[in-house]
């Protein structure tokens, strides 16, 4: 029971983690396409300033053209979805950890096999909620490799595809090697 208790801790922690690390990679990703958004309607603003008394059709084009990039802008931004993104992985992650601390927090005694299910089906509902789609390999292998040795859920263990090529150079820092040096 108590093990089936500790690897529901570390799935849970490594998922916490993992939709942290999206959470960020997506707001990077909302940040950096804002920025064309406040340079167009900055420049829009500058070019609608001038006055040209002589032709009144001489800031068409350009007004045209810096609209069409927001628009172009705008639009990859509504499929991203960016946003919405960062706000699910930060709540995800956030659900994840509370889910880790409640079972940490239990004394031996409180923890039955009714809990015990019962915390199974909340990490169960969380997962369901979780867009393994929208996580990057890149953090999924930085987890792996974080929780090495520890239990993990089905899309980090192996069975999604996802391996992690161990290096055999001396100059590779592992945990092993430094459990060595330690002792």
């Amino acid at each position: 029971m108590k093990h089936r208790a500790i690897n529901l801790i570390h799935k849970s922690e490594a998922l916490s983690l993992l939709c942290n690390k999206t959470a960020s990679h997506w707001s990077l990703i909302k940040f950096i396409l804002s920025i064309p958004l406040i340079l167009t309607s900055s420049i829009m603003c500058v070019l609608n300033s001038f006055e040209n008394n002589n032709d009144e059709n001489s800031m068409r084009l350009p007004n045209i053209i810096v609209n069409a990039v927001s628009v172009l802008v705008l639009s990859v931004q509504n499929n991203l979805k960016a946003s919405e993104k960062v706000e699910m992985f930060k709540s995800l992650a956030i659900c994840y950890i509370e889910l880790a601390h409640k079972i940490e927090g239990l004394e031996d005694d409180e923890l039955t096999r009714e809990n015990l299910n019962l915390f199974t089906q909340k990490y169960d509902d969380l997962l369901k909620q979780t867009l393994f789609e929208d996580i990057q390999n890149k953090h999924k292998k930085e987890v792996m490799i974080l929780f090495e040795g520890k239990s993990l859920p089905l899309s980090l263990n192996g069975s999604s595809g996802l391996v992690i090529e161990k290096r055999k150079s001396p100059n590779f820092v592992t945990r092993d090697n430094i459990n060595e040096e330690i002792v």
